[in-house]
């Protein structure tokens, strides 16, 4: 693919920056407390699907501009939740129709085959927490920041498909927790025990820590390593056995390639890894669990 300038796509919600290995996503809406609002959401779509193609991309790390008081504020609903309930597809074929924008969001950004980091830097509510927090691979958040999740108090449902991460994240315990009190959270709560990987004493560390760690994955890790091993734990068999079989053709097909081969010799040879292996060039066909579904289509009522 030709390989894409970051700096000419258009974006007035994000900006985008590539850092050797590492592409840094930064919600630019200071003005509006970073609300889930206007251009953000289809450039969040936009851009992942972008990070995903680029070879030069080891590292996704999303974070927001620091001026503004939250990392995500949540959505936008002073005008009332028209602008979430809206679609044209459900305007012209029914409820049914319906797909929340920020489900679509998470799941691009779920659906990245490359590492990806949450550095949040700030309060966060809302969407920012099931949205733009939750799917991701690695979270770092700030001890003073408050989580809201106030669905049940606003009389909606938590959306983004967080009632499908969380619980495989932390638990349904602790998920019914945090969804069914409707409350809000600090980092060290017992109810967020293990969704953070690092919980740092200013909003001002957040960043730089999620930064050296991308750095340190990029530099240390095969790219192709990482999508099958995140296709296995996400999109895996129901069964021991049927997940053996996936394990067995994933080393298979791995331990084939450039990477595996550099891998072993780094080790031996006891210097820093090169793995040069790619998803564009190295990335097997045979993934079959790697099957998109399309959220799209609507013959089947819910």
């Amino acid at each position: 693919m030709t390989l894409p300038d970051y700096g000419t796509q258009g974006y007035k919600s994000i900006l985008v920056s590539l850092d050797g290995g590492v592409a840094v996503v930064t919600i630019n809406r200071p003005e509006q407390r970073n609300t889930f609002a206007g251009t953000l959401p289809e450039e969040l779509i936009a851009a992942f699907d972008l990070l995903d193609r680029d070879d030069r991309v080891r590292v996704v790390v999303l974070t927001a501009d620091p001026k503004a008081p939250a990392y995500c504020s949540g959505a936008d609903i002073t005008g009332g939740w028209g602008a979430i309930i809206y679609s044209e597809a459900s305007q012209k074929e029914g409820l049914q129709a319906h797909r929340d924008g920020g489900g679509k969001v998470s799941l691009a950004i779920f659906r990245c085959r490359k590492i990806t980091v949450a550095a949040v830097n700030g309060h966060v509510a809302g969407i920012g927490f099931t949205g733009l927090t939750i799917p991701l691979d690695f979270r770092f958040i700030w001890s003073g920041a408050k989580i809201s999740v106030p669905f049940i108090r606003r009389g909606i449902s938590a959306e983004a498909a967080s009632t499908y991460l969380l619980p495989r994240l932390i638990g349904y315990s602790k998920a019914a927790g945090i969804l069914l009190s409707g409350g809000t959270f600090t980092p060290d709560s017992p109810y967020m025990n293990g969704l953070f990987h690092q919980t740092l004493p200013t909003r001002e560390d957040v960043f730089p820590a999620a930064l050296a760690f991308a750095k340190e994955l990029a530099a240390n890790t095969s790219q192709t390593s990482v999508a099958w091993t995140k296709l296995l734990l996400w999109r895996g068999a129901d069964t021991m056995e049927e997940q053996h079989i996936l394990d067995s053709r994933a080393l298979r097909e791995l331990a084939a390639g450039h990477d595996a081969t550099e891998g072993a010799k780094a080790f031996m040879e006891r210097r820093k890894v090169k793995f040069t292996d790619t998803l564009s060039k190295n990335l097997s066909s045979w993934i079959p669990w790697w099957r998109e579904i399309d959220v799209n289509y609507r013959r089947a009522k819910l």
